[in-house]
């Protein structure tokens, strides 16, 4: 009797044990494609300020990291069953970034051919502000120019 439970113990703990492993690992602004096993209706994010989710089809999920940091995606069918459950860790890409200190005010620079300053969460109050509400004004007018059909596919 003993080693039927500890058998089905062990193979119970290795059966869960991929799950609990596999997490999604996606960078600050960036996306990552996900295959549900199932049509997902219902899509819920433990932290919403840290990565988001879309249902692009059934089944195929779009995470985007927003914040480092970590949490959790959960897709549900459509009578509510779990069909997928992922940690998500939020990393924060520093392949082309620079950083550079003006006293304790801190400033980030993403490099590519050129450096661009770029808003990042610990930067400098003032700077960080200043290019997040031009972020946001571009972002107005792109939004502006697809209500127009103007580039949103049909």
């Amino acid at each position: 009797m003993f080693y039927r439970t500890a058998a089905a113990f062990t193979l119970a703990i290795a059966c869960t044990m991929p799950a609990a492993a596999s997490e999604i690992s996606v960078a600050v602004e960036h996306a990552q494609v996900v295959r549900l096993p199932g049509e997902a209706s219902a899509i819920v994010i433990g932290n919403p300020s840290i990565a988001d989710a879309l249902v692009h089809d059934g089944r195929t999920l779009v995470v985007t990291g927003r914040l480092q940091g970590r949490t959790n995606v959960i897709a549900l069918d459509r009578v509510g069953r779990i069909i997928y459950s992922r940690e998500i860790v939020v990393t924060n890409p520093v392949e082309g970034q620079v950083a550079y200190f003006r006293g304790t005010d801190r400033h980030t620079l993403s490099c590519g051919d050129v450096c661009e300053n770029v808003p990042r969460v610990g930067d400098a109050d003032e700077r960080f502000n200043q290019l997040t509400a031009a972020q946001q004004a571009r972002l107005r007018t792109a939004e502006a120019g697809l209500g127009d059909g103007g580039g949103q596919p049909q």
